[in-house]
């Protein structure tokens, strides 16, 4: 099973709209996949009590998380980084992380011409922290918005094609370290 980290609470965002096709792709590649939404955490998560009691949400996305085989982060850029959602529940993940050992690929999404390059980026050098394997073949989306204009799908042949193969290619860095190909425990 491949998780779909929509790495944002932004309602409304085309992040959402991003990994709603990244689902249907992984299904279409005969892959389970299941949403972890960060915009159904309650508002409790941005609490300072929630490092002393993490919110009940978090622990069900945690699990989620931990039970997949491979994780897809769908990454917008909000001002020249990656949302701050993310960040504070990476901090509210119980220790060993989830993300330990854990197959990672990255879909950059941002309005401008560099399809969130700057979070991609910085969001490797923090998996990598976090002793989780970041595939290396990240997708950018530039101009989100026209991307999906017209039909709040994704219809660019170009960057269907990249997402595809970037599916594909994950996939078997997926099979690769869980057939014992590779060393989870870094």
């Amino acid at each position: 099973m491949i998780a779909i980290l929509i790495g944002t609470n932004r309602l409304g965002s085309r992040t959402r709209l991003v990994g709603a096709h990244l689902i249907r792709l992984y299904a279409e590649l005969g892959e389970e996949t299941r949403p972890v939404d960060l915009g159904l955490l309650p508002n409790e998560v941005g609490s300072p009590r929630a490092y002393a009691s993490r919110p009940m949400a978090v622990s069900r996305f945690a699990a989620l998380l931990e039970a997949a085989s491979g994780i897809v982060i769908v990454l917008p850029e909000y001002n020249g980084s990656f949302p701050g959602i993310l960040k504070l529940f990476f901090d509210l993940l119980p220790h060993p992380s989830p993300l330990e050992g854990k197959s990672i690929c990255l879909v950059g999404v941002a309005r401008g011409r560099f399809g969130g390059l700057r979070a991609v980026e910085q969001m490797q050098n923090h998996l990598l922290y976090r002793r989780a394997h970041p595939y290396p073949y990240s997708v950018l989306l530039p101009d989100v918005g026209l991307l999906l204009a017209e039909a709040a799908r994704i219809q660019d042949p170009a960057s269907i094609k990249r997402l595809r193969e970037q599916a594909e290619g994950f996939l078997c860095f997926v099979a690769s370290l869980t057939s014992g190909g590779g060393n989870q425990e870094g």
